[in-house]
């Protein structure tokens, strides 16, 4: 996989929630990610102690309206970097456990 390899998401959450989320338990203590800020909406997420897998950026999108309700829209990119398709893999997994349990 080269670096400039993007893949995109939308997601039901607002940038803060996404944030809580993302350095929550999903890349805490028993985590075999670590997450790295990089600037706000922005992080770094690496094995831990090894290599930088992926960036995350997100921005918010208008947010859906459905009859009474108004969801949040998230625009979640993942700017791969060194990581082979097993690594992908493993972190889209976990990744969206993570964030569908979390009610994204």
């Amino acid at each position: 996989m080269t670096d400039t390899s993007v893949i995109e998401y939308e997601m039901g959450y607002r940038a803060d929630e996404f944030g809580n989320v993302l350095n929550g338990s999903f890349s805490g203590e028993k985590s075999p990610y670590r997450c790295e800020g990089i600037a706000p909406n922005h992080w770094r997420i690496s094995l831990a102690g090894k290599t930088i897998l992926l960036d995350i950026q997100v921005s918010e999108k208008p947010p859906r309206k459905l009859g009474l309700f108004v969801l949040p829209v998230l625009q979640v990119r993942f700017h791969i970097k060194h990581s082979d398709e097993d690594q992908q893999a493993q972190f889209f997994d976990r990744f969206f456990k993570y964030f569908h349990k979390g009610g994204g």
